[in-house]
This record gives structure tokens, sequence and C-alpha cells, in this order.
């Protein structure tokens, strides 16, 4: 089977290819990097997609987050919008030119260190920048030994991400380290750069011996000093970069980022009643004169207005990263400026000045993470946050992302079954578990289904726990039952007391005149998410994990209701939903593909209705029926392994024989073999007896209800036993037992006889 490895991994090489064909220090934008990876690997885009068709991210993207990797490693640089390996880059693909897997995988592994050490690469950051105005430089093995990182990845690392004073990290006696492979034209930049810093050394260089002044080294005692000083600014509280969508139209109705936005290298925002607000007001300003100016609009709206006046005057920043659409295409900018109140042919506006980066080349949906759908594809979102996307949209401005992107997460597999679950469930083999594990690859949504007593619960659960890989946290169950509803099983309104006076801070309620209490006297209403809502959360927060939801006798609810428009989601993953309450706040919701949905079915009971065309479509089912493998032999191997006599077991298929021929109509009204999987079943003399009469034999009175059929003698384990002959002197010992108890004033159980009864 292919997998997202390998098919990575040839995307992987066949760029890098590409790149170490061009003349050392030359590059090429994304969009050739990528056409002519395909004339290296032709396959690449259609195994992709053969292989992965139900996974929304295309090859094309997935290249462009792998390539991350590639920087962190120090093999690639991304500089003024284009690609270009380095010398450590050329060196490690000459190094892998058999093993493409390998040569990712390396990659990988750099971009791990540098992940789980990314405090200690920040420091780095800060300490090569404070050398600037210095004019000083640094033996790279002293940086490395003072931020607690290994020397050679951090050496690396410089190579390709470059921040400012990259080239202050030297050898120990200033030289330009002969490891990164560099070319005659790479030196010279280096020799240019400490030439503007006044640190080159002319005397001790060469054409590819580059050295910095040993008098402008820092000295060790001002060094670890420099270190603490920059480490504690550092952590003085920079403020995290931003993202925004965006969009505005003209009066004509035309988008504006084809005429004003594009022309004028701004975005705005439309405040036609607007009064002058300063850039940084706060929001109970903002509020206020929206409140005023804007009074005939509803409270929702008047909130909205309010909040996207505050974000865009008060929240957005310098630096921050735009995103507005046109139709299907997507285009990318940075804040640059402050915000101000102007007029423009459409009337006055808040407007913001950005440097767009794609004008001429717009992205589409394709190129982008498949859960920025959901706001982009909101055409009522006018001023949105998505900063959880910024990682991702630095990826595609070519930039060094400073959070993990989403989509660069590998999306989580499903695991085989494997003998230890088996074993588990008590199945000889792992056959019909796998069969389970393939239809929920195909389907992320299963349903077992049989009579009552053949392990449909204990088996989902099982299920989970494996799916899991035996996260506690990732599994939650619930049970469906008439009354169950969309505001229990995903989210609605809940009341909680509160004090009025919480609700009356002037402390004007009169409260005590009243007679009330001061606590609980009140009600609001809250939006609780219900289960599905919360695992769904983490389930998109933590895409590299299985969840799995249990809905334990889903048939019992009515599903249509508790779905709602949940309903549409379970058959198409992909898509996104406004949801009943509004709390997806624009962004919409989507059902993630590593939730896992394992619902049971009690196909018994005909007081509950079966499910509907639709929701059938949307699931697989896997019966569990005691006649039917891998059913019909779990309590024989059960008794087998705990080394007890098969007595129950013949019993069983004799009783469910005795069905069938009973009711030939309905192959459900069998008995499975749950009820006889506990050791007290076996271990008490009485044990089996009370289970037979207290639980079997009632189940079966239903079964012939209004039949005039004598249950007890028809299926009385007396009967079977005479049949069978299975357990007659275990029957024989245990009324022995039960008499030896009568006599000494003692019930079987070991309970004292009620008075009267001992004789």
């Amino acid at each position: 089977m292919t997998t997202v490895m390998e098919l990575n991994a040839r995307a992987v090489h066949a760029a890098m290819d590409v790149l170490a064909r061009l003349a050392s220090g030359h590059g090429l934008p994304f969009r050739e990097v990528w056409n002519r990876a395909l004339e290296v690997d032709p396959a690449l885009k259609a195994d992709w997609e053969e292989a992965f068709p139900d996974i929304a991210t295309t090859a094309r993207t997935k290249l462009r987050y792998e390539s991350i990797s590639l920087v962190k490693a120090g093999w690639l640089r991304k500089t003024e919008r284009s690609w270009r390996l380095t010398g450590l880059g050329r060196q490690a693909f000459m190094a892998y030119a058999g093993d493409r897997e390998a040569l990712l995988n390396r990659a990988n592994e750099r971009y791990a260190y540098w992940s789980s050490e990314r405090a200690g690469f920040n420091r780095a950051t800060e300490v090569l920048e404070s050398l600037l105005d210095a004019n000083q430089w640094v033996a790279i093995a002293d940086l490395a030994q003072a931020v607690s990182l290994e020397e050679e990845p951090l050496r690396a690392w410089l190579q390709s991400s470059r921040p400012p004073g990259w080239y202050l990290a030297l050898g120990t006696d200033g030289e330009v380290p002969e490891q990164l492979g560099l070319t005659e034209g790479e030196y010279d930049e280096w020799r240019t750069l400490l030439e503007e810093n006044r640190v080159y050394d002319a005397a001790a260089s060469g054409a590819q011996a580059v050295r910095a002044r040993l008098d402008r080294r820092v000295p060790d005692g001002e060094f670890q000093e420099m270190v603490l000083r920059e480490s504690l600014a550092a952590g003085e509280g920079r403020l995290p970069r931003r993202a925004w969508l965006i969009r505005g139209t003209d009066a004509r109705g035309a988008n504006l980022i084809r005429s004003l936005w594009r022309d004028k290298q701004v975005c705005t925002l439309t405040a036609d009643r607007l009064p002058v607000l300063r850039d940084g007001a706060d929001v109970e300003e903002v509020r206020e004169t929206v409140d005023t100016y804007y009074s005939d609009l509803s409270q929702t709206r008047r909130t909205e207005t309010a909040t996207a006046f505050h974000a865009f005057l008060s929240l957005m920043r310098d630096g921050d990263i735009i995103i507005t659409t046109d139709g299907d295409q997507i285009y990318l900018g940075e804040v640059n400026g402050p915000a101000i109140q102007t007029v423009t042919g459409d009337g006055t506006v808040l407007q913001r000045p950005v440097e767009w980066s794609n004008l001429d080349s717009p992205y589409t949906m394709d190129d982008l993470p498949e859960a920025l759908a959901g706001p982009l594809g909101n055409p009522n979102a006018g001023l949105l946050e998505v900063s959880e996307f910024t990682g991702d949209l630095e990826v595609f401005l070519d930039e060094d992302p400073g959070q993990i992107p989403t989509g660069s997460v590998a999306d989580a597999e499903l695991p085989d079954a494997t003998q230890a679950l088996a074993d588990e469930l008590t199945m000889p083999d792992t056959e019909w578990l796998q069969d389970c594990v393939e239809l929920l690859r195909d389907r992320p949504q299963l349903i077992l289904y049989g009579p009552p007593g053949t392990g449909k619960t204990f088996t989902a659960l099982a299920l989970a726990r494996h799916l899991t890989g035996g996260r506690p946290a990732n599994v939650r169950l619930v049970q469906f039952h008439p009354a169950y509803s969309y505001e229990d099983f995903f989210e609605g309104f809940r009341p909680r007391a509160v004090p009025l006076a919480a609700e009356d801070p002037k402390g004007t309620s009169g409260l005590a005149d009243k007679g009330l209490s001061d606590t609980g006297s009140g009600i609001v209403f809250d939006l609780v998410p219900g289960p599905l809502k919360t695992l769904a959360e983490e389930a998109d927060k933590n895409k590299g994990e299985i969840f799995v939801l249990v809905i334990d006798e889903i048939n019992r609810g009515h599903l249509a209701k508790v779905f709602g428009e949940l309903y549409f989601l379970l058959e198409y993953r992909k898509e996104f939903v406004h949801l009943l309450y509004g709390s997806d706040k624009g962004r919409r919701f989507q059902l993630p593909r590593n939730l896992v949905i394992i619902g049971t079915m009690n196909t018994t009971d005909r007081s509950i209705a079966l499910m509907d065309a639709a929701m059938r479509r949307r699931f697989s089912f896997m019966e569990l029926h005691p006649a039917k493998p891998p059913v019909d032999g779990v309590l024989a191997e059960w008794l087998k392994r705990k080394e007890l006599a098969q007595d129950a077991a013949v019993l069983l298929h004799a009783l469910n024989d005795r069905i069938e021929q009973a009711r030939l109509d309905d192959r459900d009204f069998r008995v499975g073999p749950s009820y006889f999987m506990r050791s007290s079943v076996h271990t008490n003399p009485k044990g089996l007896e009370r289970v037979w009469r207290h639980q079997i034999l009632p189940l079966l009175t239903e079964l012939h209800w209004g039949d005039d059929v004598d249950v007890e003698a028809e299926y009385g384990l007396d009967t079977l036993r005479e049949e069978t002959g299975a357990g007659l002197s275990a029957a024989t010992s245990g009324a022995e037992a039960e008499g030896t108890a009568e006599a000494q004033g003692m019930s079987a159980d070991g309970v004292p006889a009620a008075p009267g009864t001992a004789e």
C-alpha cells in the first residue's frame, strides 16, 4: 500500500533534484519548482490522487509543508520568493541520492529537533541580532553551548533561516566553517557582510578562506552576560503575529482587490457613519460609538460591527497577515502601517496600508490548508481573525513559520487490528476486526449490531481503545435514548443560576427589601458544548491522533433530530456547515476525519425503530450474531482459557437451537454468550441457575409473549441438561450444597436463611 511518506519523499526528492541542477546560488519560485518536479517525476500527481482521494491536501501543497523540514535542516533557503539549495542541501541530496525516504526522514529529524529546542534557537537569534550594533562576532560553539543547543544543527539552521546577524557566528578562530560546503559566490557574500559589519580580516582571508578579526570576538565573560540580557529581553512579552480575513466591495459590488486595494496597496473597512476614532481605541469606546451612530441595526449586527471596527483599529499590528478572496482566487499581504480614517469614492472608510504579495499569482483553495475553507468559504465573513492559521500562511508567503502550521501535521491513520486485540475479545484471529478497521478507513462511521449478549458495547470500547492507541481522553461513550436531543449531543443552551447581585453591580436591586436570597436567584443561559462537539474540537486540534465516539444503543434516539445539520457531515467529511446556534462565529464547522464514530444497535427490541435509509447510507455495519463467527465460538474459547468446563457453551448452543426451531421467521431472537462470561457464573454453585432463571428465561418470555408456551418447560436449565447431558453432575453437587446450607440455617450464597426455613 502506498503511504503518504513515500509520495512526500518522492515530491521532496524531485524538488531537490530540480534545484540541485541550477547554478550555485540560483533559485526558482515555488510554482516553477513544482512544474519542473513533475517533469522529473511525471506520475507523482496522479499517484497521489489515486492513493489518497479522500485527503483534501494536494501533493503540491504537501510539498510546501515538507519544505519546512528542509529549511530547519539547513538545506533550503527561501528568499525573495525563490527556493534555492544551500551547500548543505546539495551535500544531503548527493548523500541520500539512492534513498528518497531516508532523505526526508533525516530532514524530519532535524525539524523535530528544532521543534523541541525552539526556545534555544530563539535565544540564539536574539543574541546574534544584538551583535550587529556591537560590531562583534561569536564562535558558533560558544553560542550553541550558551543556548543549550547542539553545534551542528544550529550551524546548519543559520544557513537556511538566516536571522539578522547570522553571519556573525563563526569558527573558533573567526573562520567561515568549511563544513558548510559553500561556493565561491557564497564566500564572497559572507565576506561582504563581514566587511559591512567592520569585523572582516582581509589579511587572514583568501578566495575560499574568509575570516573575522580576532579582536572583534565577544569576550567569554561579556558573552555570557549578553546571553542572559537578551534572554530576559526576549521574555518581556513579544506579541504573537496575527492573521485576518477581510473582504470588501465597492458601490457596484465589485471586489476591491481588483481596484482600490490593488492600486493603493491598502485594505479598507466601510465606516460611513463612524465619527473619527483614534488608532488603538479601546473596545468600550468603540461599542458606545457604534450603539450611538448605528442604532438602527439589531443588537447582533451592532456587536459584529463594533467587533470589526475594534479589530481593525486596535488589534491589527504591523506585520500581521491579511488574506482576502475574489471568487476562488486568494490573495495574501502584510500590514505595514497604522489605521487612518479617510474618504474614497465609495464613502468614508478605515484604511491600513498592506503590502500584497501575490497579486499576479493568486492561490486557490486547493493550495491552502483544508481547514481554511471554513472561514474563506463563508461569504458573510467581513473581518474575521484567523490567527490559528498564521503558521500556514507564513509558509505560503515563503517565510519561516513562527508557529507550527496546521497543515504540516501528518494525518492520523487507523492502525491495523492486532492479535492482542483479538485475544482481549476472545476471538481466534484478527480477520473480523481487520474488516472493521478497513470499513472505518473507507468511511469513519461503523455500527455493531446484533441480539443482546453478543458483546457489542464491549467490542466497540475495546476497538476504540485500540484505534486511539490506548489514550483514554480520546474515547467518549454516550448512550442514546428517546429523549436525547441535538442540544444534549452537540450543543445547546443550558440554564445556570447566578446571584442577582452579580446582575446589579450598583447595589440598587434591593434584595434585602424584597426578602430574596443573594445566591442563585437569577438565571442565565450558556451555550454548552455536548460530547460530539467537545471531541470534534479536540480532534481538530490534534490531527495526528485518532478520536472515537462510541454511541451505545444508537437506534434508541431520534437520529435526524439528534444529528441535525451534522447529518450531512457524516457523509461529506470534507465539507463545512453553519451551526444552528452560530457558535462557529463565521468559521463554519467541519467534522474532522480523525474522529471515528462507532455505534451499537440492538436488533431484537421491536419497541425501537431501526435506522432509516439515509442514516444507513452513512454507516457501515458489522454483525455480532450468536450463530456466526466471531461470536459463535467465543464462549467455548473463553471457558477453555479460564480452564472451566464446557457445559455452559453446550447448553447455550442447545438453547439457541430450540429458539431457532420455535421462531424460524426471526433469526435475531438468539441469546449471546456475554451472559455466561463472568467467573461468578461458574464458580458459584448456583451461578448458572441464577443467570438462567433471572436473565435468560425473562428474555424468552418476551419472545413467546401471547404464544401460550411454557417457557420453563421448553427452555429451562433442567430440560436442556437432560437433553444434552451437560452439567448434570454439577447440578447434583449444587443441590447437595444447597441442602447442606439449608440444614445449617444458611442460603446457598452463604447468607443466613430466612426465619423458619431451616429444619
